[in-house]
């Protein structure tokens, strides 16, 4: 999909209030690009744990119950948050949230992902985890991460992408510049040292060396401190007015970002508007074929 605007949108939700707010992003952005939804629920649908092994019948009445029951609770969820004019299909899956996530975009053909997060930092993070930040590390689409202070507009009238001079990143920023709106301005980001920002000119060559040509007339480029990194590009972001940051992401971990998370994750938590992540993996794999037909209800 690099360049292009979405032909399938999957949406994984959790049926909290945040993933409604990025499903009704998704709605809109949908809308505007003439984009179908694939809205998916996945768990483990583990019965009460009075249920044993010795009332296996019971068991699977009651999962039977549970799948009915997270049906129609999806249907619902749906229904109040997706508008009149997008056609959606719905999905309950039995596993893992991310097993779930990856394999419907293999088998779906959806090119993008969006997704909310609940906003956890610090220990909360770490305890409790992140789907959508593991999905923004694995899946080889791009993912707009959505968390509840960001708008549910999806007009994209500003992009910001901090530049790091790796595939992801220029993907990261074709795809932002393909749910823009027209030719809307495209600011990169490039943070220097302290003792760098002489590299003015160097960086300049580098950057027009460095973009997608048919961007070169959109962008213009802002050097800022390296320090703090993700709140300045957070804080820079708002002063703009950004509907969107585009960002290239690492496909694993360091050892220190367990607790305090990457940059993007930070990015994530803190901004005022969405997130459009690119790993690795999305940026070497060549997009699959959207196949409306195959998109089946659950």
């Amino acid at each position: 999909m690099t360049g292009v605007a979405p032909r399938l949108i999957l949406v994984p939700t959790d049926l909290s209030e945040p993933a409604a707010h990025a499903l009704r992003y998704a709605s809109a952005l949908g809308e505007r690009l003439g984009a179908p939804l694939l809205v998916i629920y996945a768990d483990a649908f583990i019965p009460p744990t009075d249920f044993t092994a010795t009332t296996t019948g019971v068991f699977h009445l009651s999962r039977d119950a549970m799948l009915v029951a997270a049906r129609e609770e999806l249907r619902k969820h749906a229904e109040r948050n997706v508008g009149p004019r997008v056609p959606f299909d719905l999905r309950v899956i039995i596993g893992e949230a991310l097993d779930a996530i990856v394999a419907q975009v293999h088998q779906s053909g959806a090119d993008l992902v969006v997704m909310g997060t609940h906003g956890r930092t610090g220990v909360g993070r770490l305890m409790f985890g992140s789907v959508t930040e593991a999905v923004m590390r694995v899946v080889p689409v791009p993912v707009i991460a959505v968390n509840p202070a960001a708008m549910n507009t999806a007009d994209v009238e500003r992009v910001l992408c901090p530049v790091t001079f790796t595939p992801a990143c220029r993907d990261a920023l074709r795809h932002a510049a393909a749910l823009a709106r027209g030719r809307a301005p495209l600011v990169l980001l490039r943070p220097v040292e302290d003792d760098q920002t002489h590299l003015g000119v160097e960086e300049l060559n580098r950057l027009h060396r460095w973009l997608p040509p048919e961007l070169t007339d959109r962008c213009e480029m802002k050097l800022v401190a390296a320090a703090n990194e993700a709140e300045q590009i957070v804080e820079i972001a708002r002063k703009m007015q950004a509907g969107l940051i585009a960002l290239g992401v690492p496909a694993g971990r360091s050892v220190t970002e367990p607790l305090l998370g990457t940059v993007a994750e930070r990015v994530v938590q803190r901004s005022g508007c969405p997130v459009l992540t690119v790993n690795p993996y999305a940026a070497q794999v060549p997009p699959v074929e959207t196949k409306r037909e195959a998109m089946i209800a659950g």
